[in-house]
């Protein structure tokens, strides 16, 4: 268990004691860190949804990324329902925290997502353009010395195409490999 499972761990311990309330099983696997099981302990327990520490908990488990229970969207809707809910809860600060870079992480998405679309249009664009290209160049390669100045200006356009739809493709794969890459876990920050 790692120290930042134990301080985690530990304040959700803490939390249960401090309300005077026997540990629920959602509160129990966050403890444990069994991610998977407190996720779905809190789909099926509603009142997990209206209650401080179950949105609180909520968050945490489909915040946290590196966890196979990270839904930054949904964790980001758990914290405004925690903060509209509890405005002078003890969590704010972290929750504010977490829902910030929750947002710039969404942000983020949405800004790959639109390049790539943006870069897939390009490369259809390019990749249509290459094709007639192509078939110009095909239809006058005559033996005439002018009909061949053409053909090499075409041919060097076509090129110049295929070598700009080379980069665009590379940017493509950069960009879905950064959208892959896992994100560090969030560190809570302290009051």
């Amino acid at each position: 268990m790692t120290r930042r499972s134990v301080v985690i761990s530990a304040g959700f311990i803490v939390l249960i004691a401090g309300a005077c309330v026997r540990p629920t099983p959602f509160d129990r696997y966050l403890a444990d860190d069994k991610w998977s099981e407190a996720a779905r302990e809190f789909e099926s327990d509603s009142a997990l949804r209206s209650s401080e520490n179950g949105l609180y908990g909520g968050g945490v488990v489909f915040g946290t990324p590196g966890r196979p229970t990270y839904d930054p969207a949904k964790a980001r809707e758990l914290f405004i329902a925690l903060l509209s809910r509890y405005p002078e809860t003890d969590h704010r600060a972290d929750a504010t925290a977490r829902m910030l870079l929750l947002e710039d992480v969404l942000r983020a998405r949405r800004d790959a997502a639109q390049l790539e679309r943006e870069l897939e249009a390009r490369i259809a664009n390019l990749t249509r353009e290459t094709r007639d290209l192509r078939a110009r160049a095909d239809s006058i390669a005559a033996p005439n010395d002018s009909l061949r100045a053409v053909v090499t200006r075409l041919e060097a356009e076509r090129r110049e195409r295929e070598e700009q739809l080379r980069a665009l493709r590379l940017e493509l794969q950069r960009l879905k490999e950064i959208d892959l890459k896992p994100r560090p876990p969030v560190k809570p920050i302290k009051p």
